[in-house]
């Protein structure tokens, strides 16, 4: 459980060590994408979400995709404090992802339907996981980064001796347009970064074009992972 008392290197901390319990989980419950999963070569995407709490009381929002001969599993944890819902994405490489209760305040209040806090969570991730971070001037500060999302750009700096993104502010794709629309036509290389290797290094030292990729496995490795 996410205590209050805690800053964000000791719950990144404890979600990488509780994120294995997550990915177990949803290794068996979506075992069935072994056979599912398009072959390489071809663009067919299918894409899960769901959500999970671990027996130590965390709660993490997963967004699970199948696609060209490998299975992707995307977790977030988010926990509730006194002044709103906070998220953090963890990935295999690099720094995890934080987003302060402003960003998440203005995602939940558009996905809110019938009260059903889960489904808003899970629309945010199902709209967020896949981004494409960029070193950017935000605020004039030397150490930041815009990342385009699906439906808009969320910003923030990159606190480098925490191995973090804090991300503090969200633009609809309208409203983010004019300080970030260059950013746009960058989605397209995606799938291409995904499959670009590099080499592997702390996550303090990560290329910023590796960050965000989840969990991966290949097809095969799915079925032992299952």
């Amino acid at each position: 459980m996410i205590r209050s008392h805690m800053n964000l290197s000791q719950v990144a901390a404890a979600a990488r060590k509780d994120v294995g319990h997550l990915l177990q989980h949803v290794a068996e419950k979506h075992a069935d994408l072994e056979q599912l999963c398009p072959k390489a070569g071809r663009k067919d995407l299918i894409r899960r979400s769901g959500h999970f709490t671990t027996r130590k009381g965390l709660q993490w929002i997963y967004v699970v995709t199948a696609t060209e001969g490998r299975v992707t599993i995307y977790p977030l944890l988010w926990y509730p404090t006194t002044e709103g819902v906070n998220a953090m994405q963890i990935d295999a490489e690099g720094p995890a992802s934080f987003f302060q209760h402003h960003v998440m305040e203005q995602y939940i209040n558009r996905y809110l339907r019938r009260g059903d806090l889960l489904n808003a969570l899970r629309e945010f991730q199902l709209h967020n996981y896949d981004k494409l971070f960029h070193p950017d001037t935000y605020k004039n500060d030397p150490d930041t980064y815009a990342a385009a999302i699906d439906d808009g750009y969320v910003a923030g700096e990159y606190r480098r001796s925490e191995a973090l993104v804090y991300f503090r502010t969200f633009y609809d794709a309208s409203a983010g347009y004019r300080r970030f629309g260059h950013l746009r036509s960058s989605l397209v290389w995606r799938d291409a970064l995904l499959k670009t290797e590099f080499e592997h290094t702390g996550r303090r030292d990560t290329p910023h074009i590796a960050w965000g990729r989840g969990y991966m496995w290949r097809v095969e490795q799915w079925r032992r992972a299952a």
